[in-house]
């Protein structure tokens, strides 16, 4: 028997079309393709972006670095903070102005990163914040409930444990603290925007798969700021390593560098703003062999536990940690995906 076929409506054929049926699936469903925050620059993915980024921003920072240093000690010669004797024998100590001039050439990797980003991947600088494409104050102050407590009792107790030097209020000690509490955020801030927000997310670009570009990414961002902090001990080296690798994995999990700045001023601010007030501030900055040891796996266990808790906290809030790729100037249009036959997006 011969299965009659109707014949399909045509223009002009006078057979109108069937209605659509609303509970029908379409035929494809176009998904906007998605990212976490370190495979966001993948929008560009051209090897040579990633790599220029990082050696510019490295040759900026130096510049900054070297001619900031060189202001600072013009000043303290000036003043008589030390004497060129002093300064030939390498006899000196760390002075309120090159306090200053290592936060400001910290805290200017800010803009630095921001401004290659646009130029090189074409995604604008509030792109850098978070995958919202901003600053997220309201979650910053969320965490910070969370953060600050936590570290309070650290730092505190870590204080309790060492020796104490007496508290001597004198000029240098203000000027100390006042450089510590108004120019410390923004180095804290600086170092975050330059690490895990350029060079993080500019080895990140460089692969396709987001497991695989989000360990490339930690593993070279890890060590370039182990190693810009000159630490000579190998048990500082993995802390500092640790230090940067826990924030990477921060904001991957908050979706942003929020997290990891609030980390950053916590810990920095804590733990110079006593040491300033104890004329200490220079032990912070002895990185020679020996000065570590096994109890640097507390600071590690710490920054382990900043980064759960920060990533526990923003899944507890709902905060965004995955959003569409930024928009790029410098990018082709990233196709659509077709759901329906691929399935859903993991």
């Amino acid at each position: 028997m011969t299965e009659f076929t109707p014949p399909s409506p045509s223009a002009g054929s006078g057979i109108p079309a069937p209605a659509a049926d609303p509970t029908s699936p379409p035929t494809a469903t176009a998904t906007t393709v998605t990212a976490t925050y370190d495979h966001a620059l993948r929008v560009a993915p051209a090897w040579w972006r990633g790599a220029l980024a990082i050696i510019l921003l490295a040759g900026v920072f130096l510049v900054l670095s070297v001619a900031l240093s060189v202001a600072a000690i013009a000043v303290d010669l000036l003043t008589g903070a030390y004497s060129l004797d002093d300064l030939t024998s390498g006899a000196i100590t760390l002075t309120p102005w090159s306090m200053l001039a290592n936060n400001l050439a910290l805290a200017a990797m800010w803009p630095v990163a921001v401004l290659l980003q646009w130029w090189l991947f074409g995604v604008r600088p509030r792109w850098m914040s978070s995958v919202e494409g901003r600053f997220r104050w309201n979650w910053v102050g969320r965490l910070a409930l969370v953060i600050v407590p936590v570290w309070a009792v650290y730092v505190g107790g870590s204080f309790l444990l060492s020796p104490l030097d007496a508290v001597v209020i004198d000029g240098t000690v203000i000027a100390m603290v006042a450089v510590v509490i108004l120019t410390t955020p923004l180095q804290s801030a600086g170092e975050e925007f330059g690490t895990r927000g350029l060079i993080q997310r500019s080895a990140g670009s460089w692969l396709a798969n987001p497991t695989a570009a989000f360990v490339v990414g930690t593993l070279v961002s890890g060590a370039i700021f182990a190693v810009a902090h000159l630490a000579g001990d190998p048990w500082l080296i993995a802390y500092y390593f640790v230090f940067g690798a826990s924030l990477s994995l921060t904001a991957r999990g908050t979706g942003g560098l929020e997290a990891p700045i609030l980390i950053h001023v916590t810990n920095n601010v804590l733990l110079l703003v006593p040491t300033a007030l104890m004329s200490q501030t220079d032990q912070v900055f002895q990185r020679d062999a020996g000065t570590g040891g096994p109890f640097m796996l507390v600071p590690m266990a710490m920054c382990i536990l900043g980064a759960a808790l920060s990533i526990w906290w923003a899944r507890r809030n709902r905060v965004v940690t995955v959003a569409p790729l930024p928009p790029s100037r410098v990018a082709a249009p990233v196709p659509a995906i077709d759901t329906r036959a691929s399935g859903p997006l993991l």
